[in-house]
């Protein structure tokens, strides 16, 4: 009896975690670059005050972007230290972001 309760427990924490990945559509997106490049531009958004007219706690969009691209971020203050102390280019994520962007529109253009 004990073994079959803990069956069901285990199929329904499965369960769960299953409908936690399924974004949009049954569809899992998962996020496949680092960790501090998704900090980095979870603290761009947040200081451009994009959620909510800024007035979202940092840990909120953190869990929602956890949750969304299925990945644990774990310390992300530490991270964000980390990423405030670089030396040289502190904003590396988001400028390699703008960059592929404007080259993305420059093809389209010649196209």
């Amino acid at each position: 009896m004990a073994n079959d309760l803990i069956q069901v427990y285990l199929k329904d924490q499965l369960s769960k975690i299953n409908q936690r990945n399924k974004f949009v559509d049954g569809n899992i997106v998962n996020w496949t670059s680092s960790k501090a490049a998704l900090i980095e531009l979870i603290y761009a958004l947040h200081a451009y005050r994009a959620y909510d007219n800024g007035t979202v706690d940092i840990k909120v969009i953190t869990k929602i972007f956890e949750k969304s691209f299925n990945i644990d971020l774990g310390d992300f203050y530490h991270t964000y230290l980390e990423i405030k102390n670089r030396k040289i280019n502190r904003t590396k994520f988001l400028d390699e972001l703008r960059g592929c962007l404007i080259k993305k529109m420059d093809d389209q253009d010649e196209k």
